[in-house]
């Protein structure tokens, strides 16, 4: 009896987060370690790591965001359940927190979500390889309600 194919895939995600970390995911898929890698688009270094991810050809996927750093979409020049005062998302705990009081408007998680999305496009002119969650905001109720669509388009899988 013939066993059927199995494709391992590893992935890298918080690419875009910093220069020094993204410089090791890159070693590490150049070495065949890491097949992909996640980018997360509102990172320090989200452009140069477009850049490597297009230079290498390395499947990217979107890595999408609601608990680390500042927003990329309209929520960046409005008040937001999904920021504190000073403008930052509102940290792992946090962002689960106010999810769970029902503090979290889910329209402004679906135009965050679209944000990132036209982001990741216009960085690498292209739709992602897939897409995941930062610190796996994927798995809470609520915030994964339009993934479908935003992974659509790109030919990529969850």
């Amino acid at each position: 009896m013939a066993f059927p194919r199995v494709r391992l895939v590893v992935t890298a995600d918080d690419f875009g987060y910093c220069p020094r970390r993204d410089e090791g995911i890159v070693e590490a898929f150049l070495a065949g370690t890491v097949t992909s890698v996640s980018l997360l688009v509102n990172g320090t270094a989200a452009e140069s790591a477009a850049e490597l991810a297009r230079r290498h050809s390395i499947p990217t996927g979107l890595h999408a965001n609601l608990s680390e750093g500042r927003p990329v979409g309209p929520a960046r020049h409005n008040a937001s359940s999904l920021l504190s005062p000073e403008g930052f998302f509102l940290g792992k705990m946090g962002f689960r927190e106010a999810l769970a009081a029902g503090d979290v408007a889910l329209p402004q998680v679906r135009e965050e979500l679209e944000a990132q999305l036209s982001r990741f496009r216009e960085l690498l002119g292209k739709s992602p390889t897939h897409v995941d969650g930062h610190q796996h905001v994927h798995v809470l109720p609520g915030t994964w309600l339009d993934a479908p669509r935003l992974g659509g388009g790109g030919g990529g899988g969850w």
